[in-house]
């Protein structure tokens, strides 16, 4: 198993790299290099890479230390080849320059034969990305699907998005959790839901331990910040707290629609078709974003990740609308709001990638401010909006810890020490964690890294060039830090590359941005048998690339989600499935399925549930239990459906 995504990372790998194969191969036969040799010669470039992955499985894990870095040059020198046949010269020793780095890249690395062959396509999209920029010149006039209002499309998108994902969190995770993080954060859910910044500590405290739930100074509270537990709360307290990570992700997909509806507005040669890849852009931009298993599961989940994706695809969308001189005054306050929204409660979710994320639309508000673009009411409704839930947060921390702005990553070194944050620079056989461009490929499919990378470099000859910009330049600082973050290189849940997550809404704006202009082609009317291949062709092959590596990428992912909520979360089952009352079930550490911190899952602000699932540790735990919840029955867990009496 490999980290633990999936049980057969090889066979996933090998069907990622084929379907980045066949897509790449679908977006040059729409748009043809100078010449045909120069076609060909790209082709098979794409291709050896493609199969790179199959390559090492079937023939090159004979060898003991399989090196597939002499393949790979064959390859780039293909490409270089082609570039060289393409023109003009410039572009050709862009290629050359490129593939030195790529040899440079596969004598340093260790440990990494799977994920070089994707390093080349993320390459050789980033040539097919420079080549449509030249080759296809957009329109130059907005036309008004930039600007028209898609209400229809976005409430379709939302309802199928979270119903979707609605039903994985039923069918994959059984509404359970067993994750600290998850726990943690339906603990604080709970706390804000009842309109309270913490819990009080419980009498037996130490039976009631939650590992990412700190007490401080008589208070009990969260690690996390308020970002993702403030959004839970209305749910928990309706009792449908499932329902969050469902309604979050359709929110996110909406938003990666209108990014990709935007950027698609401004890459078509007529005005017309301009507005017909616009609109099919926002369509594939959130199918291609929620498709992939990663963001499914974790719009399924409890994880604050999808929230750190909505606020970031709202939040460039939003500077967008308020940078035009034009924008209506409701729209002014409107988006104004909502980006000082999106931006704060970004921050709010996860610090260090609401932070990073937030660099490239920070710069662009910048230039925008300098430029005199937005109005007075845009800058004021985007000031009252960060300021009103940045104002929230810091409240509420400084309720929590009893100073302002901290939080509780400041005090984990007193509680966790192995928790605190350390950076270095990745040893050779580690760098694919700091950028998973072989994991993602799969895990994110079909939003991935050479598709995304080609559509963004093309849609900088469109008339949104702001959206490649911040997309990008946000990217890159958030990669450039989960580089040297040391935790995110080892053990992780099986619910993918969790922590670069919002790569997906880019990588999706992007790819949606080159494939779109594919589907417009098929579209064009012509005579001849020849020439309706020629159009159809592309398309038809990237809809069956979609579709095959979805529908073999699922059943290598989503049975080890199953797999590992399912085990995991035995005694909650269990006791849900018998219809406790008025009992306890006792976890002793080393004895259940999970850990016991994670498995001790006690509503705070409920003095009297009908289930009690407490820690044992001690005789001494146990006569506290006794003493301050009499009356109870007692059941031991373990690690079968059934909970055997105490």
């Amino acid at each position: 198993m490999y980290r633990p995504y999936t049980d057969n990372f090889p066979e996933a790998v090998a069907i990622a790299g084929q379907c980045v194969g066949a897509a790449l191969t679908a977006v040059i036969w729409s748009r043809p290099l100078r010449t045909r040799a120069a076609t060909i010669l790209f082709g098979s470039a794409v291709w050896i890479a493609a199969l790179g992955p199959l390559l090492v499985t079937n023939i090159l894990r004979l060898d003991p230390n399989p090196n597939v870095v002499p393949i790979l040059q064959a390859s780039a020198a293909l490409a270089t080849t082609a570039a060289l046949l393409h023109g003009p010269r410039w572009f050709g020793v862009l290629a050359a320059l490129g593939q030195c780095a790529l040899f440079a890249l596969g004598l340093y690395v260790r440990e990494s034969e799977y994920e070089l062959p994707f390093v080349h396509l993320f390459w050789y999209g980033l040539l097919v990305g420079v080549h449509l920029m030249r080759t296809a010149p957009p329109v130059r006039i907005k036309p008004a699907a930039a600007t028209r209002p898609f209400r229809h499309h976005d409430l379709v998108i939302f309802f199928a998005t979270t119903a979707l994902a609605f039903l994985v969190t039923n069918l994959v995770f059984g509404r359970a959790i067993y994750n600290g993080d998850e726990v943690a954060n339906t603990f604080q859910a709970n706390v804000y839901g009842h309109l309270r910044a913490y819990a009080p500590i419980p009498p037996c405290a130490s039976m009631f331990e939650n590992y990412w739930v700190f007490r401080h100074q008589g208070r009990a509270f969260s690690q996390y910040t308020p970002g993702w537990p403030l959004f839970m709360a209305p749910f928990q307290r309706l009792g449908m707290i499932w329902l969050a990570g469902p309604v979050m992700a359709g929110i996110m997909a909406v938003g990666v629609a209108r990014l990709a509806r935007r950027v698609g507005s401004g890459l078509g040669t007529t005005c017309q078709s301009s507005e017909r890849i616009a609109a099919t852009s926002g369509v594939l931009g959130a199918v291609f974003a929620i498709l992939g298993p990663s963001m499914l599961l974790n719009g399924a989940s409890r994880f604050s990740h999808t929230m750190v994706c909505a606020c970031f695809a709202w939040a460039v969308e939003s500077l967008c609308v308020v940078s035009d001189r034009s924008v209506p005054r409701p729209s002014a306050w409107r988006h104004g709001l909502l980006l000082g929204a999106a931006t704060s409660l970004g921050l709010a979710t996860r610090p260090a990638d609401g932070g990073t994320l937030g660099v490239g639309i920070l710069l662009y508000f910048v230039w925008v401010l300098v430029r005199r673009r937005m109005t007075w009411r845009a800058f004021a409704g985007t000031t009252i909006g960060f300021l009103l839930f940045g104002g929230l947060t810091a409240l509420i921390l400084r309720l929590q810890l009893g100073a302002w702005f901290q939080t509780g990553y400041n005090i984990v070194a007193s509680i966790h020490p192995e928790g605190v944050l350390h950076l270095s620079w990745p040893r050779p056989h580690e760098l694919k964690f700091g950028l998973p461009i072989a994991t993602g490929s799969y895990c994110w499919w079909p939003a991935v890294p050479a598709l995304g990378i080609a559509g963004l470099i093309r849609a900088l000859a469109g008339s949104e060039r702001r959206v490649a910009f911040m997309l990008v330049t946000s990217a890159f600082a958030q990669i450039a830090f989960y580089f040297f973050v040391e935790f995110s290189r080892f053990a992780d849940d099986g619910l993918g590359p969790r922590y670069l997550l919002p790569l997906v809404v880019v990588m999706a704006t992007g790819t949606a941005a080159v494939l779109a202009p594919v589907v417009e082609q098929m579209r064009q009317r012509r005579i001849g048998l020849g020439a309706r291949i020629r159009a159809a062709g592309p398309a038809i092959l990237t809809g069956l690339a979609v579709i095959y590596g979805v529908a073999h990428v699922a059943p290598l992912v989503y049975p080890v989600a199953y797999a590992e909520y399912h085990y995991a979360t035995t005694p909650i089952r269990a006791a849900k499935n018998m219809r406790l009352k008025n009992a306890i079930v006792m976890i002793e550490p080393g004895r259940s399925t999970a850990h016991e911190t994670n498995l001790a899952q006690n509503e705070p602000m409920d003095p009297n549930p009908d289930v009690l699932f407490l820690i044992r540790r001690s005789e001494a735990d146990e006569a506290c239990a006794r003493e301050h919840f009499p009356g109870r029955t007692w059941y031991r867990a373990g690690t079968t459906e059934t909970l055997a009496p105490y």
